[in-house]
């Protein structure tokens, strides 16, 4: 599932909600792309309730997460998606873009170092 919400400053947390409340019935999906680009409504708060309905998806092996310019995320939201990855063993693909977000160099090196915890086909982690 790929979906692009990025480039709209109409998108919010509520919105975000929304979304990961239909995500999380989804229980056979394999793969989720989400593109919150300058969807500066977005916050902490969105992103936990996404990686909630991630948590969810126990055949989830894709994970791409572009949260650029999303200057609302901070690293409560970067510690969940850390944690949400740490826990979906699943996963082989992993991207995630943290690019002008307000989450810390240390959850980003949190987020990096579980490059060395399993194997993964792919992961990417960007923050510059």
């Amino acid at each position: 599932l790929d979906l692009d919400l990025g480039n709209n400053k109409k998108i919010t947390d509520s919105g975000v909600i929304d979304v990961s409340h239909g995500l999380s019935q989804l229980t056979h999906l394999i793969s989720f792309q989400i593109n919150l680009e300058r969807c500066s409504g977005v916050s902490d708060e969105g992103v936990s309730h996404v990686m909630d309905a991630i948590q969810s998806l126990q055949h989830l092996s894709h994970l791409h997460l572009d949260l650029r310019d999303c200057s609302a995320v901070t690293d409560v939201g970067g510690q969940k998606i850390a944690d949400v990855i740490r826990e979906r063993t699943s996963l082989i693909d992993v991207k995630v873009n943290a690019q002008l977000t307000s989450i810390s160099e240390g959850v980003i090196v949190n987020l990096r170092c579980m490059k060395s915890t399993r194997k993964f086909q792919n992961f990417e982690v960007n923050d510059r």
